[in-house]
């Protein structure tokens, strides 16, 4: 009965880290939160080692994927505070903001860009 639940939980857990790492490729594939994703889904590749180390009823397995997971929990938890505590230090400051754009002059260049690309062709 207690391998059965041990089978169970680890593939709970494996379920669980493999959806951590698919949600974290996912959040690399947006420019805006690559870096974020990345680091969110290596973040989950110890969880994995953990939940085979269940599955495999190996105690070295488990203890050395668990310890890997909580090391890079806290590396996480430490890399978005200091991605707080930047974005906060660079929001504050006005004298340095780009003008944005407006919609007419992004207009004309993406039709500049087409007449040059027709102009390429023929």
């Amino acid at each position: 009965m207690l391998t059965l639940s041990l089978v169970i939980a680890g593939l709970l857990l494996l379920l669980l880290s493999l959806a951590g790492v698919a949600f974290g490729a996912f959040m690399a594939l947006d420019p805006r939160n690559r870096e974020a994703g990345i680091f969110f889904a290596t973040w989950w590749v110890p969880g994995a080692a953990t939940a085979l180390g269940i599955l495999m009823q190996d105690s070295v397995t488990f203890t050395i994927g668990a310890i890997c997971f909580v090391i890079a929990g806290v590396a996480l938890a430490v890399e978005r505070r200091g991605a707080q505590r930047d974005s906060k230090s660079k929001r504050t400051g006005s004298t340095g903001a780009k003008k944005r754009p407006t919609y007419e002059g992004v207009g004309r260049r993406l039709q500049d860009k087409i007449e040059e690309y027709r102009k390429a062709l023929s």
